[in-house]
């Protein structure tokens, strides 16, 4: 037998999907040579496509003992650690194999991943600092080595690290704008502006450029365009359940417990229930044995796609909610859930003015927003991620306007975000019962 020969044919029914011959293969190999590395390497990923994480794990190992500088496999390793939520196992798996493969884009995008939702890296940073000293042409490395940065507190050196990558043109990356979101962050706004300037200028369709630069200079902006929103969560939900996870993401849970702990002390579950923004559907498994109907209304088709996905929601309709909540809707709703999405509204009153119509006398909304703080004379603000905050003098001020009753507020963290605590407030509104409007 012919090892490598056997190797192939066992690579390539793994790649058409015949598991029981590529498995056959690769145990073939391995009887000829117990510690040949991409036997040990291919039959890991065969265990894990089989739902064996561990196996995988244990076999992958095997295979960079005996070659340990195989930067896929590194990369493999560390997908299957980031899916078992070993994320700083993941994390030094991916960084291996870009020492080893410097240009390894997919281990690249995972270290930003990973990053994204971490909160300090030291043992990271000396390793991408000599990556971008012997690779400095490397795009990829240069952006990770900025994000490192920032969590380390080295704020001038993260900021010259980011506006290094937009020197490399937007079209290297897949989101443009995120590096003038990041910059702002860092105090160099002016650099932003002209960055964003510069793109909407080369792709003068880009409707998330045109917000974005539209938030970062400062204009008068009382909502999210529909269009900017519609094309920026389409584009991120494929990755957004797992991104957010990596944020520590929490306000789905939070407003959910409220729900929770209305339904038991109600003891019945809501009649009707819509999840105003529902995304991905994050929310709707934690409320599902507490809704008889549940519906859910979304701007974007690739996010609801994802909830449609999930099988817990009676009715999901594409649609603007505050357009939804004024139709002349079959039922009126004694329970809406509104987690984050009032984000990307700054004036609330058109939508407490429909929420109003669309509630039954007694019905109830749970719903987060970011907390403006520290700035009584300001309701809302936009800055520079395109997401509204809002005070809670103003939540309790647009609810009282519309007829409906503010209930209460908690503070809360609703995530981490660049290193930094997003501070946030799920708030409770009632509409009168009958008897007592």
């Amino acid at each position: 037998m012919n090892i490598e020969e056997r190797l192939q044919e066992g690579i390539s029914a793994h790649q058409a999907g015949d598991l029981e011959t590529a498995q056959d293969a690769y145990l073939d190999v391995l009887r000829a040579n117990p510690d040949h590395p991409d036997g040990l390497h291919f039959l890991g990923m065969l265990h894990f496509n089989a739902g064996h994480a561990d196996n995988a794990i244990e076999l992958i190992s095997k295979s960079l003992e005996k070659n340990p500088n195989n930067a896929g496999a590194y990369n493999n390793l560390g997908n299957i650690l980031k899916l078992g939520n070993r994320d700083e196992e993941a994390l030094m798996s991916y960084v291996r194999a870009v020492e080893l493969e410097p240009r390894h884009d997919e281990a690249w995008r995972n270290i930003n991943v990973l990053l994204q939702g971490a909160t300090q890296n030291k043992d990271l940073l000396p390793v991408l600092a000599e990556i971008v000293r012997l690779d400095p042409e490397n795009p990829h490395a240069w952006h990770n080595y900025g994000l490192s940065l920032m969590l380390a507190g080295k704020t001038e050196e993260a900021a010259d690290a980011i506006e290094t990558c937009l020197d490399f043109g937007s079209d290297v990356w897949n989101d443009p704008v995120w590096h003038a979101r990041v910059l702002c962050a860092l105090g160099r706004k002016e650099r932003a502006q002209s960055h964003l300037e510069k793109i909407v200028e080369l792709f003068p369709d880009n409707k998330v450029a045109r917000y974005q630069l539209a938030a970062v200079r400062g204009d008068n902006l009382d909502i999210a365009p529909e269009d900017y929103v519609k094309t920026h969560f389409d584009s991120f939900s494929s990755t957004f359940d797992e991104v957010l996870g990596r944020l520590g993401y929490k306000a789905p849970e939070l407003v959910a417990e409220e729900v929770v702990n209305h339904a038991k002390a109600n003891g019945a579950p809501f009649q009707d229930v819509v999840d105003l923004g529902c995304g991905t559907g994050l929310c709707g498994p934690l409320v599902r044995d507490h809704c008889t109907r549940l519906t859910g209304i979304d701007l974007s088709p690739g996010m609801l796609k994802k909830a449609g996905g999930l099988k817990v929601y009676d009715f999901l309709l594409e649609g603007e909610l505050v357009a939804f909540l004024k139709a002349d809707l079959p039922t009126q709703f004694d329970l809406a859930l509104c987690v984050d999405t009032l984000c990307y509204i700054g004036d609330l009153h058109p939508f407490m003015t429909a929420l109003a119509q669309a509630l039954k006398p007694g019905g109830l909304l749970v719903a987060s927003v970011e907390h403006l703080e520290n700035d009584p004379e300001t309701d809302y603000r936009v800055d520079a991620t395109g997401r509204y905050a809002h005070s809670p003098e103003y939540l309790r001020r647009c609810s009282e306007t519309a007829g409906l009753i503010y209930v209460e507020e908690k503070r809360a963290v609703l995530r981490h975000e660049l290193g930094e605590k997003v501070h946030g407030l799920v708030f409770q509104l009632r509409k009168p019962h009958t008897d007592s409007a």
